[in-house]
């Protein structure tokens, strides 16, 4: 039976998650975690060796951003993520957000069974409603207009894309979401929202006050933008490599605000219960 429970390095996400693996009878211990932040009764290990020979070890979202040293704002002491594959107990089992291909291989070429937490459906599903939360927020105060009234365009219609839009519905915007299959129009249009094809927004794109782009790849191109209203704002959510070319929109003159992460940033409790959740029930399949 697997017991003890390492999490290292992330930030408030991680300490929530700790918590309440904690409050679940796992023995836990945080690593990372060396700066002036509240940490409560959770146990911090100085020494590397005792976090990498956890039964289970959880890794932050993402898990690096270099490819080079493991993702910890709140340690002033950097670990690389050669460091962590020559230390790692080959009996562990990792969960990590956003495990880089090379990650992956050097953990198989260890042995280390290990799973990204990110890619589950559950989790995505729930963080949407943070990260469309968080976009109203940033929409709310970087406009000088409200919400309520403004003429608002969803690029996409995921999971992220759907909750965004119902919420701005439901703020009195008048929304309108773009998407390529024909279920997701009417769908759109079932659920009070103006459907609009690519090519159809493509002509009207100059008509909005704020684009949000929930779609990972690049959609906002120059020539897009350039029909783009200057005082638009576009928040991008989209992960790297995101949605728009942010040179031409600076040499056009258009804000852009690329916000990434968002559960982490408006709501780290709640998304750090996301994450404790989604790792429990890959333990249950798991069987640990």
């Amino acid at each position: 039976m697997f017991r003890t429970v390492s999490v290292i390095g992330g930030d408030l996400r991680q300490l929530t998650l700790a918590g309440l693996l904690e409050e679940d009878g796992y023995d836990v211990i945080i690593y990372g975690f060396d700066r002036d932040i509240k940490t409560g009764d959770l146990c911090a290990a100085r020494d590397l060796t005792a976090a990498l020979n956890a039964d289970i070890i959880i890794l932050p979202v993402p898990v690096s951003f270099d490819n080079e040293n493991i993702n910890m704002p709140f340690s002033d002491k950097p670990l690389t993520v050669d460091e962590l594959i020559s230390g790692i107990n080959p009996l562990s089992v990792v969960f990590g957000g956003r495990i880089s291909p090379a990650l992956s291989l050097s953990l198989e070429s260890k042995g280390v069974m290990h799973r990204d937490y990110m890619k589950r459906d559950e989790l995505a599903i729930r963080n949407a409603v943070p990260t469309a939360e968080g976009a109203i927020e940033i929409a709310i105060s970087e406009t000088p207009i409200t919400v309520h009234g403004s003429k608002s365009l969803v690029l996409g219609y995921g999971k992220v894309g759907k909750v965004l839009a119902k919420a701005l519905d439901g703020l009195g915007a008048v929304t309108y979401v773009e998407a390529r299959k024909y279920a997701d129009l009417a769908l759109i249009e079932s659920h009070g929202c103006i459907p609009l094809t690519m090519n159809e927004t493509k002509t009207r794109i100059n008509e909005f006050d704020i684009i949000f782009n929930t779609i990972p790849a690049l959609v906002l191109t120059k020539d897009v933008l350039e029909k783009v209203d200057p005082r638009t704002l576009i928040i991008d959510l989209a992960s790297k490599p995101g949605g728009v070319d942010f040179k031409a929109a600076a040499d056009l003159g258009i804000k852009v605000i690329w916000a990434l992460s968002l559960p982490g940033k408006v709501a780290p409790v709640t998304a750090g219960m996301i994450i404790k959740d989604t790792i429990t029930n890959i333990i249950g399949e798991l069987g640990l």
